[in-house]
């Protein structure tokens, strides 16, 4: 199997530093972006909308700290989550707090190179790598080394499906956990006559 080094086949990136453009005041010049912060990224790579943050630029930036269809961008604080930019998602700034991967190259589709980035720690695995223990941060030089299959098409779009499924089941498999913990919990109190963590938090 072939393999390629992730800078061959796309531009690796670190976000905005936002004071460098960050506006002091609105003006002519000013434009108003979302941007993207630890927050508003999940565990599992998912991008919370309402989580966003109001940013007041002194200029229109540079397309390559804003995100575009396909972009794959990698937080550099664990947890290590990629999350794919769709088109809903077009727009945002991205802060110096994350790394940015925008293919250049049609050997990889952006989905299949999301799941293979999340697969087995691989980017946590990166940081050990380079001290011999785990960091508070990963590079984005050493995100830039990591090797790439170059598998088929077809079989990166398989992949990708499957890898899409997975998270939507492993959601709802969560949602139903926390339902019946919910459940558990409401029965507990019913049954005691009240809430239980109350009780202990007035006893002692």
């Amino acid at each position: 199997m072939q393999f390629k080094k992730l800078y061959e086949v796309a531009e690796v990136q670190s976000g905005l530093v936002l004071s460098r453009k960050e506006a002091k005041f609105d003006s002519e010049q000013s434009v108003d972006y979302l941007k993207l912060n630890l927050r508003s990224i999940s565990e599992d790579g998912t991008i919370n909308k309402k989580c966003l943050d109001k940013y007041l630029a002194c200029e229109k930036l540079n397309i390559q700290f804003i995100t575009a269809k396909g972009d794959i961008v990698i937080r550099l604080f664990p947890p290590f989550s990629p999350a794919l930019i769709t088109e809903s998602l077009i727009g945002l700034v991205v802060p110096s707090q994350f790394a940015v991967i925008r293919l250049k190259s049609d050997d990889v589709t952006p989905d299949f190179l999301l799941c293979y980035l999340s697969h087995r720690n691989l980017l946590r695995s990166l940081t050990i790598c380079e001290s011999g223990q785990g960091l508070n941060s990963i590079k984005i030089s050493a995100i830039a080394e990591v090797m790439i299959p170059l598998l088929p098409i077809d079989k990166q779009k398989t992949i990708a499906a499957y890898c899409r499924m997975h998270t939507i089941q492993r959601q709802l498999y969560l949602d139903l956990i926390q339902q019946y913990d919910s459940k558990m919990n409401a029965v507990i109190n019913s049954a005691i006559g009240g809430d239980l963590n109350g009780y202990y938090q007035t006893r002692y």
